[in-house]
């Protein structure tokens, strides 16, 4: 049976501030506010069509005590819809039998958490592989899908040729692009911009179905020969979907973009992340991704050009990246930002230095996660 996994992250109550140590996570749902997750799972009772499918719930609370309310909210939530499809629920208090799998095949326990975006799609995998599925449908808490989704995701399933597919988001008014500021110069206030380009290259491209560097983490399709053999890196921030795709290119998996696979995106705009603490975090994100990325021609393998990642994510993987990304924060910052994250100065300096510190062990994870695959499947 195909399983539907969709995360579910909550934040700290409504008037409590965030504090350090806590993830950062887009626009998780306070504890007392509320949730998307309801919507969508609406959405999916109305689904015409396709296979038969389980729905399995990941709860990520951005703290660890928060996990025990977190937990029991969720339930409370997706109880109503157990007699409409199966579900499942895995949260913090289910990381310990996935760590000791980690740990049997070499791997440090903290691999597995529900505290980063790497973390929770990495659960994703593991958690609906012990539930052995045939294909994982990723959808997030805030989307709803149209009453045909699954049929359209079934036809990708049928080819041959596909082993990961991506499709769209699309906003209320069903379109696929994000709005744009003026442009700046500096590519992080530039980024919708860049992205949108992308997106266009794509939609220009002939067919339904065409390679991609581009994905959507919460419209994504993954088959079991796919997802047995690559994971998310555990050393990603923010991204995670779209860093996938070159882990399954440099492990010789294309990945494919549907452009009929489309879902509605309605984030709740009033619980969002500080957008200093973001910013930060996508800086972390593309230093990282680059020193990967050059660290895999060492390990012999043969990453994408950066003409072929242009102009996204590619014009985040060029020489200038420290420049722009102190220039980013520094028009951001404010008093309270710098006093909780660190000046710009600071969350450079510290990401240069954990991508040189942590990309060589995304190659010891990527050829442990077979193992660690096998093992939680036992």
């Amino acid at each position: 049976m195909l399983t539907i996994v969709v995360p579910v992250y909550w934040g700290r109550p409504q008037g409590h501030a965030p504090r350090p140590g806590d993830a950062i996570f887009d626009h998780p749902t306070p504890l007392d506010g509320e949730s998307t997750l309801p919507l969508l799972l609406e959405s999916l009772t109305r689904l015409e069509g396709g296979p038969p499918f389980r729905l399995l719930v990941l709860v990520a609370p951005v703290a660890p005590e928060l996990a025990p309310a977190a937990e029991e909210q969720t339930r409370q939530l997706v109880a109503p819809f157990a007699e409409t499809f199966p579900v499942e629920q895995v949260g913090p208090s289910d990381l310990p039998r996935f760590r000791r799998a980690a740990e049997q095949v070499g791997l440090e326990a903290e691999v597995i958490n529900l505290h980063t975006y790497a973390g929770v799609r990495n659960l994703q995998l593991l958690a609906a592989h012990a539930l052995d599925s045939p294909a994982i449908v990723a959808l997030d808490d805030d989307e709803v899908v149209p009453p045909d989704y699954l049929g359209v995701a079934a036809e990708s399933l049928e080819r041959e040729e596909i082993r990961g597919v991506a499709g769209f988001y699309e906003d209320d008014r069903g379109s696929v692009f994000l709005p744009e500021p003026s442009p700046s110069g500096n590519i992080f206030q530039d980024k919708p911009i860049l992205m949108n380009e992308a997106t266009r290259r794509l939609l220009d491209q002939p067919g339904r179905w065409v390679p991609t560097f581009i994905a959507f983490g919460g419209n994504m399709v993954f088959w079991r020969d796919l997802f047995t053999q690559v994971g998310f890196d555990p050393g990603i921030t923010r991204g995670e979907d779209l860093d996938y795709v070159l882990n399954a290119h440099l492990a010789g998996v294309p990945f494919w973009l549907d452009k009929r696979l489309r879902i509605t995106h309605r984030p709740p705009h009033r619980y969002n992340v500080s957008p200093y603490a973001k910013l930060a975090e996508d800086v972390r994100r593309f230093l990282y991704q680059r020193e990967k990325l050059c660290r895999a021609r060492e390990e012999g393998m043969d990453p994408p050009t950066l003409e072929a990642l242009m102009p996204y994510p590619g014009r985040f993987l060029q020489e200038d990246l420290e420049e722009q990304a102190l220039a980013a924060l520094a028009a951001m910052a404010t008093p309270e930002a710098v006093a909780c994250w660190g000046t710009p100065g600071e969350i450079v300096s510290r990401a240069v230095e954990r991508a040189r510190r942590l990309a060589p062990a995304y190659f010891a994870f990527a050829r442990r996660w077979p193992a660690l695959v096998r093992a939680v499947r036992g």
